[in-house]
């Protein structure tokens, strides 16, 4: 009963197109208030939650993000990507999706990758001849990689709500990260050479140009490969891999001459409005799963989910059309803090290993920041471009198929994610 009105609560108000953050404090407080409990407890819940050690990696990863942004590493990114795979058929096309592959092992958040790399992208296409429709569509598809190739924020929120590995988490999202990465390059291949997309021609750079570019970009380059090394190979924590992920940045600055206080100042109040953000977050969602596991929530969704069927295949297409829902009504963040609780377990019961699960769910997720209403990647290029959002949602859904086939090969190929954490994480 209270978990029902505690989400009446909550989605009459977004409805009603109150703040996210406020919508779910007042559904928790519906919640509790109906279980009897004093509003002390909420409080308490959201205080120990975001006291949890997992999560101080957040704010590293962010402000390590926010610094290279700043420092021009996304910048030395693109170039070295255009002179590696600008000569492709698609060409920038294929660069823009590259250089989020490598930029995803810095940012950890698909927002993050637009706000880095998307002006470089779409002002590099638009100028070369390729329409801004496409180009913003192609950088809000290739960003849903970053937060599946580690580090990944969505991953550190999801190992602490279900109790598992981040370092296993981490390493569980690299291969279905490259795998998106290479099906939507496979996806621009097909649009160039069919002529479904008006494609420029490619630019072929030179061996002495390619060199050069990784020369520079190689310490940018080599940034992803530093964190997860140290977390894979216990040197380091997730926690300590975030310090270490801001120091190497701000080595990066002084390298490539760039540091300046202007740019630490932007940097750090990028980082605190994020952090703040993703903090309150995870706090309310951890009160909103207190009155859910209180109520037995996932034991009854897994009854449920029984009675409909004992097949684990049509479990798990039951799950994804409910999360594709979810992601397209509701942010990421707090879309996760409501699945977890109610789905997670119930997946689990069914012999669906919680780390595949954890990279389902967040690819799911982040479908949704392409997909109307909410759609936060749609309305993140529109303010960068002056573009209407019908034209970039458009734009979005030319990568809507070849998403979805990645969804599937994830869910239905559990060894993508599970094989990498069990070859590197032997007991």
């Amino acid at each position: 009963m209270s978990s029902a009105a505690m989400l009446v609560v909550f989605i009459v108000l977004m409805l009603l197109r109150v703040p996210v953050c406020a919508a779910m404090g007042f559904g928790a407080v519906a919640g509790l208030s109906l279980m009897g409990l004093p509003l002390s407890t909420m409080a308490r819940y959201m205080i120990e939650e975001s006291r949890a050690v997992p999560l101080l990696a957040i704010p590293f990863f962010v402000l390590a993000a926010a610094v290279m942004n700043e420092f021009g590493v996304t910048r030395r990114i693109f170039d070295f990507a255009n002179h590696l795979v600008g000569w492709m058929r698609g060409g920038l096309a294929q660069v823009a999706i590259v250089s989020n592959m490598v930029f995803a092992g810095i940012s950890g958040s698909a927002l993050a990758d637009i706000a880095g790399l998307g002006t470089i992208i779409i002002n590099a296409m638009t100028r070369h001849g390729y329409r801004l429709e496409f180009a913003a569509g192609i950088t809000v598809a290739a960003s849903i990689v970053a937060p599946i190739i580690p580090p990944s924020i969505m991953f550190i929120i999801y190992a602490v709500m279900m109790n598992v590995s981040i370092g296993k988490l981490f390493v569980a999202g690299i291969m279905p990260g490259l795998m998106i990465g290479v099906v939507l390059m496979i996806t621009v291949w097909v649009l160039a050479t069919f002529r479904l997309e008006p494609f420029p021609e490619p630019q072929r750079s030179s061996w002495r140009a390619l060199g050069r570019s990784a020369l520079v970009g190689a310490p940018a380059i080599l940034s992803p490969l530093i964190i997860l090394a140290g977390m894979v190979g216990g040197i380091a924590t997730p926690t300590e891999a975030g310090v270490l992920a801001v120091l190497y940045s701000l080595l990066l600055g002084l390298l490539y001459r760039e540091i300046t206080w202007t740019r630490i100042s932007r940097a750090l109040s990028s980082t605190v409005r994020t952090t703040a953000m993703i903090m309150y977050l995870t706090g309310i969602g951890a009160a909103m799963a207190f009155v859910l596991i209180s109520d037995q929530v996932a034991e009854s969704m897994t009854r449920q989910l029984l009675a409909l069927t004992d097949q684990t295949w049509v479990l798990l297409l039951l799950i994804n059309l409910i999360l594709l829902v979810l992601g397209a009504l509701l942010e990421t963040v707090p879309a996760m803090l409501i699945a977890i609780p109610i789905l997670g377990p119930a997946a689990v019961n069914f012999g669906v290993d919680p780390l595949q699960f954890g990279v389902m769910l967040c690819l799911n997720l982040l479908i949704g920041i392409m997909t109307p209403p909410i759609g936060l990647g749609i309305f993140a290029v529109c303010a960068m471009t002056g573009l209407k959002i019908e034209r970039a949602v458009r734009a979005c859904m030319i990568f809507m198929p070849t998403l979805l086939i990645a969804l599937l090969l994830v869910t239905y190929v559990p060894q993508i994610s599970t094989w990498l954490p069990s070859v590197l994480f032997k007991p």
